[in-house]
């Protein structure tokens, strides 16, 4: 039996990885039809052509779609089983580039590198499969693909298989947040009760005989901060002053600031980083920036949102008060050095830091439509930039961020925090309220079959830290906290936005279970033959028997 499921998931994956489906792409589409068509080709939707489709996201430029399939049982109880099609691109490969899709041409290739010992030892071992996506996540694809057939054929069926194939994980989890419609309506049009939400993402593992079941996935905010400050001449730096100076007072304090760490249990996260930085000067001169920018990522495992922007802003307080310190004790040494006073002048700044929700208004306040009106003229026009990849969606955020001040009659040095695409809910089912037993119990139970079979024990862990599309099926924090992200983000609801009244209508227990992979999105990511082939789609079986009480 299991023989006839391997050779299914074998040719499954190589078709999948071999369809190059660039995130962020139309190229996202080919491998989408390619999903479409295995389904149509299946017995059980030649008959039932009412229980797959292909969902069309909501103005999305690109014209992706989520493809779904049912298989329909006796009674609500219903598992779902969850991937990503697209995958980063291959651009990491170099001149290897055009083998990144085969998999048995691409080994050949590698071979002739000098490569580190691990990936030498695996590639010559023959237990790994090396090819763009086939760890993240076309393996995990191949495999729910292949079940969701095996179980087309199955006869009375206790319970519903519900497939979900959705685009743009890699970029904005546009299709997984699309996907809350769709899970709402298809419960409603099917009569589902949602049990639980199978991903299968790739793991690590610290031992070869060690695995990771996931119940949960981290959160991430991305808090964009702009920095209007004092433009001047150079040879009159003392009568400006400098946003790059403010901004990385406010870098200084926040990089890898350990304050921002979520502990939960065992787990924690990782502190935050910045990923971006600049001026906002668009050619030379020699004054110094009117502006500047950056934004960092935070990750978090119980932290709202809310409470990230507000240690944000905290540190840009602090921040801006100690930069303002820096030139007024540099002003009098350098008056001191040159012996006379250079400019009868006070310092006169003062510590100005704002959220994007306290701009947006004081602007509305003063100029009413006249600032509505022109601010959807810019917003339009980030818009169509940002579908012609002429910007992303940061640059559009500090886009309409310089609208907003236009209409502030105070043209004093500033600081406004907003919060910048993609959000990402940290959710977990210890956070849960009343979690099935079954559940909570079920990362024992795997843990246990898989010990007595191969030998290979599984731990549990409340966190998923690559970030997923799991954040989107359950919601801890309450709707008055992620209120934060839509007041603070000025792309909200226009080029980006998130339902979460459909999230916490859902409410789905999730769980992780997926082959072992590593090094993702580097030349050398690979997948583990056995975990894709026998052991994970063994292990979803079981789960989806203990879940549906076959």
């Amino acid at each position: 039996m299991y023989e006839n499921l391997c050779s299914n998931i074998k040719d499954n994956l190589l078709n999948l990885v071999s369809i190059k489906s660039d995130t962020g792409t139309r190229l996202e589409r080919k491998i989408e039809f390619f999903i479409h068509d295995q389904l149509s080709r299946i017995n059980y939707y030649k008959e039932n052509t009412e229980l797959y489709g292909a969902y069309k996201l909501e103005k999305d430029h690109l014209e992706r779609a989520i493809v779904w399939s049912l298989v329909k049982g006796k009674g609500k109880d219903t598992v779902i089983l969850l991937h990503h099609h697209d995958a980063v691109d291959a651009d990491d490969y170099r001149q290897l580039s055009k083998f990144a899709y085969d998999p048995d041409a691409l080994s050949n290739e590698l071979k002739k590198l000098s490569l580190s010992e691990e990936v030498r030892k695996d590639l010559e071992g023959n237990e790994w499969i090396f090819g763009r996506g086939t760890a993240d996540m076309k393996a995990g694809a191949a495999i729910q693909l292949s079940l969701i057939e095996k179980y087309s054929k199955k006869t009375n069926f206790n319970g519903n298989i519900l497939l979900l194939s959705v685009p743009d994980e890699e970029n904005l989890s546009l299709g997984m947040r699309e996907a809350v419609k769709l899970l709402n309506k298809l419960k409603k049009s099917f009569n589902l009760e949602y049990k639980l939400l199978i991903n299968s993402e790739p793991h690590g593992r610290r031992e070869d005989e060690i695995a990771t079941l996931y119940e949960g996935s981290a959160g991430k905010v991305t808090p964009l901060i702009y920095v209007r400050g004092k433009q001047t001449h150079i040879l009159d730096v003392f009568q400006g002053i400098n946003p790059i100076a403010l901004l990385s007072e406010v870098i200084k304090r926040s990089e890898m600031n350990l304050d921002f760490v979520d502990k939960v249990g065992k787990e924690q996260s990782p502190p935050p980083a910045w990923i971006n930085t600049r001026d906002r000067k668009i050619a030379y001169d020699i004054s110094i920036p009117q502006a500047a920018g950056g934004y960092l990522n935070v990750i978090t495992l119980n932290s709202s949102p809310k409470e990230v922007i507000n240690k944000i802003k905290n540190i840009c307080e602090s921040s801006f008060s100690e930069a303002i310190e820096i030139i007024r004790e540099k002003y009098k040494k350098y008056e001191s050095l040159v012996e006379k006073d250079i400019v009868d002048m006070k310092i006169p700044w003062k510590v100005n830091v704002k959220d994007f929700s306290e701009v947006y208004k004081q602007a509305y306040n003063k100029y009413g439509n006249v600032f509505i009106e022109d601010y959807k003229r810019a917003m339009d026009e980030v818009k169509r930039k940002i579908e012609n990849n002429d910007i992303n969606m940061q640059e559009g955020t500090f886009e309409l961020i310089e609208k907003t001040l236009e209409y502030i009659d105070d043209f004093s040095p500033i600081m406004v925090i907003a919060v910048s695409p993609p959000y990402y809910p940290n959710v977990s089912n210890i956070t849960m309220e009343n979690l099935s037993e079954m559940v909570l119990n079920l990362n024992q139970e795997i843990s246990k079959y898989s010990k007595e079979k191969w030998n290979i024990s599984y731990e549990k862990q409340n966190y998923f830290m690559g970030i997923s599309d799991m954040s989107y099926v359950s919601l801890s924090d309450s709707m008055e906290d992620v209120s934060s992200i839509g007041d603070n983000m000025p792309l909200w609801d226009n080029i980006y936005s998130i339902d979460f009244k459909g999230i916490k209508s859902l409410n789905i227990p999730v769980m992780n279970i997926g082959p072992w992979g590593k090094d993702i999105h580097k030349f050398s990511e690979r997948v583990f033959k056995k975990d894709v082939y026998e052991r994970v789609p063994e292990l979803i079986e079981f789960t989806i028997k203990k879940i549906l009480n076959q």
